[in-house]
């Protein structure tokens, strides 16, 4: 298989300490992308390939973070062309109950459940194009405990430590990229107090953004007691705006076992501000901190009949100073779903649920190259909506936008490239998108899909030319 430009981008920072490795990862790479739904045998192309492809999964010196080095590297090259970068993280499960043949998993959110725990963090720009992995955390719970047995144990023991791995990771991301804001969103489960310290200084360039789990005791200034609670302050502050945005319908993937629907519809929300201190808890054998962080209250009005009114209280380290910086970060929260997009790629598209590896480290590996193949289908299809009118070579080789272009139209190429949006249509048709006005945008199944097919057809077309 031969690699084309954005695979040699990927991939060129790869080193498995054998060359041999090193090109076989970029072969997999491309080959993963061109049926990432497909299983690993029909994926390659002979016996010899699949094999190959096996080895280097279950190779010693092959793991998800060697494998996620180069693109991460590559991922944060885009980051550092960018004024504002989002990292929402997420947490999901892999479930693999029945496979007693695949060892090393655990238990997911009870006894009967096995698998894996995916915790990914993803870079996307604000206006939503996906710029790739920042990091991918993974973990096997090996038993049940008890609320009481988890509540004694130190931060770093819990799985709740995840969140603030994460935004360690976006920091790192973005004390690289020191001309970028970066900020990391997480739903109500990142609301931790150990995240909360993290506020703008010299060790901590990253900015967080969390949906308000805990109703804190905040100080009440004219007593200088820790007295009061957070949500019940913020809403006694004046409205200052109201946004509206649509819901788009989908279903959450944190939980394979009780996936919860969301039909689309449109919201209205009013907006208030404020600051607070927050009132440090106790934490064994450790103190922390009283700190101060801002907080944005969004209250659904004229909520639909039928319909639950959407309220966040959403706390942040982003110092909130107009209108028009609540409004944004109202909208950098909104961006969170997204995760919850590629997640849904990853386990629909890629149906990494059905890999048929006998070890969890191989499992690993495989759904690692699989972050990447999801995050080539989400960057093509949000770029194109986005970006429409830039030329298609920015992203596609000649060979690959002219076999399209052929294939689409049953005409021959022309010699000016066409816009991107115009090329990813043609794709998209390929997976089955009709392109009617009512249709709106393509979507990421029809670009999984469609991207497959240009592939074949790009293989065809080059073959073609050789034999001339």
């Amino acid at each position: 298989m031969d690699s084309c430009e954005w695979i040699i981008n990927e991939t060129k920072e790869a080193n498995f300490g054998d060359k041999r490795l090193n090109k076989r990862y970029g072969d997999i790479l491309g080959g993963l992308l061109s049926s990432p739904n497909e299983s690993i045998p029909t994926t390659f192309q002979s016996w010899k390939e699949t094999l190959a492809a096996y080895r280097f999964f279950n190779h010693a010196n092959v793991n998800p973070e060697s494998i996620l080095f180069p693109h991460t590297e590559a991922t944060l090259e885009r980051i550092k062309a960018e004024k504002i970068v989002l990292i929402p993280q997420d947490t999901t499960e892999v479930d693999f109950t029945g496979r007693k043949s695949l060892s090393g998993i655990g238990y997911l959110s009870n006894e009967k459940g096995q698998g894996l725990y995916l915790h990914p963090s993803i870079a996307f720009t604000p206006e939503r194009v996906c710029l790739g992995v920042v990091e991918m955390q993974h973990w096997v719970r090996k038993a049940i405990g008890t609320t009481n047995s988890r509540k004694e144990k130190p931060i770093e023991e819990k799985e709740s430590y995840c969140w603030l791995k994460g935004y360690n990771a976006a920091n790192k991301m973005a004390l690289a990229a020191s001309n970028t804001m970066v900020v990391s969103i997480s739903d109500r489960e990142g609301d931790i107090y150990e995240v909360l310290e993290k506020l703008p200084c010299e060790e901590n360039k990253a900015y967080w953004l969390i949906r308000c789990q805990h109703d804190r005791t905040v100080l009440n200034e004219e007593t200088n007691k820790f007295e009061l609670h957070l949500k019940e302050e913020v809403s006694k502050a004046r409205v200052i705006d109201t946004i509206e945005f649509e819901i788009p319908a989908g279903t959450s993937y944190r939980n394979c076992k009780k996936k919860n629907t969301r039909k689309a519809r449109s919201v209205k929300q009013e907006i208030r501000i404020c600051s607070v201190s927050l009132r440090p808890p106790h934490r064994k054998n450790k103190k922390l901190n009283a700190i101060e962080i801002q907080v944005v209250h969004c209250k659904e009005i004229d909520t639909p009949e039928g319909e639950q009114p959407i309220e966040w209280f959403l706390i942040t380290s982003v110092p909130i100073n107009t209108i028009e910086r609540a409004i944004e970060v109202v909208n950098w929260y909104l961006c969170r779903w997204l995760i919850e997009m590629y997640i849904k790629i990853l386990k629909s598209g890629c149906k990494i649920e059905e890999l048929r590896f006998e070890t969890y480290e191989a499992t690993l590996n495989c759904i690692a190259f699989y972050m990447i193949v999801a995050w080539r289908v989400f960057y093509l299809t949000m770029l194109g909506r986005t970006c429409p009118d830039i030329d298609c070579t920015t992203v596609f080789e000649d060979s690959e936008w002219q076999a399209t272009y052929a294939m689409a139209t049953k005409k021959k190429p022309p010699k000016q490239p066409p816009k991107l949006y115009e090329i990813i249509l043609m794709i998209a048709k390929f997976g089955g998108h009709l392109g009617r006005k009512s249709d709106g945008f393509p979507g990421t199944k029809v670009m999984w899909i469609g991207l497959q097919r240009m592939r074949d057809f790009t293989l065809a077309w080059e073959t073609f030319h050789a034999l001339g």
